[in-house]
């Protein structure tokens, strides 16, 4: 085998394990949905996620008010939460609020700047629901859900 096989068969074994590893780590291992410790819900499912960040219900099961934030939409918590509780792409996202705020004048929720953001206003507000990096999550919120290889999963 010459060198130059022997290079590009070397790089088609390794070029797989490679852009895994980038793609994993450009990705979020598992994102937490927080609410204010305050807030009596314990846990939430998708369809209820759903609800609250579609704009569909202001309200946490049982009937308190809600708060919904989100995170930019470049975020990749932002694309990896939207995925899996809207089941839309980051496109359909903004078409999806685009016309709501047409059709009904409702548009998305407040975009927080991070997720340092996203834990303050949510520790600091009863309403309060929203999502970080569970790495990211403090003993400020209380954790609801949890978000991991595209599932939505009990706290």
């Amino acid at each position: 085998m010459n060198r130059r096989s022997l290079l590009i068969a070397t790089i088609a074994l390794v070029a797989p394990f490679v852009m895994g590893n980038e793609h994993a780590q450009a990705g979020i291992d598992e994102i937490s949905v927080v609410v204010n410790k305050t807030c009596t819900v314990s846990s939430m499912n998708r369809s209820q996620l759903s609800a609250l960040f579609k704009a569909k219900s202001s309200q946490f099961p049982g009937g308190t008010t809600a708060t919904a934030v989100n995170l930019p939409p470049e975020s990749p918590s932002r694309q990896d939460f939207d995925s899996a509780v809207l089941g839309l792409s980051p496109d359909e996202v903004e078409r999806f609020w685009l016309d709501s705020k047409i059709r009904s004048g409702v548009g998305s929720p407040r975009k927080l700047s991070g997720p340092a953001s996203v834990v303050r206003f949510v520790g600091g507000d009863p309403t309060g629901i929203g999502y970080v990096p569970s790495a990211d999550a403090s003993s400020a919120v209380r954790v609801v859900a949890r978000i991991r290889g595209g599932e939505v999963l009990a706290p």
